[in-house]
């Protein structure tokens, strides 16, 4: 017997208000469903988080012209961050950006839950 459409939604409820910190980060490396953590990371930011339907989040994240980095950011990683401890929620390899004051970076990812 399938699961029912009411549980999947409490899952991506659920999901979607633990999610309170994206980790953007210098690391290449190929993501993995095992990836515990983002590899070298550059900014934290506290991202706005909204469901866009019964299957699919959407996580935004910001970093403004004032923030500027020598390397290029090249991961971004998506996660749970309690009191002492964080609960990984998906880690994403990027095309390498060079962020600079010259520019904004805003970065949409679509999480689908399933």
């Amino acid at each position: 017997m399938p699961v029912s459409d009411h549980i999947k939604r409490t899952l991506l409820d659920t999901i979607a208000s633990n999610i309170n910190e994206m980790i953007v980060g210098f690391d290449g490396t190929p993501s993995t469903s095992s990836d515990g953590a983002a590899g070298r990371p550059a900014i934290t930011i506290n991202p706005t988080v909204r469901i866009v339907d019964d299957n699919t989040i959407l996580v935004e994240g910001f970093i403004p012209a004032s923030q500027a980095f020598d390397d290029s950011l090249k991961e971004v990683y998506v996660q749970f961050r309690g009191t002492g401890s964080f609960t990984p929620v998906a880690r994403h390899t990027i095309l390498p950006v060079l962020k600079t004051t010259q520019n904004e970076l805003r970065i949409q990812l679509l999480i689908e839950v399933k």
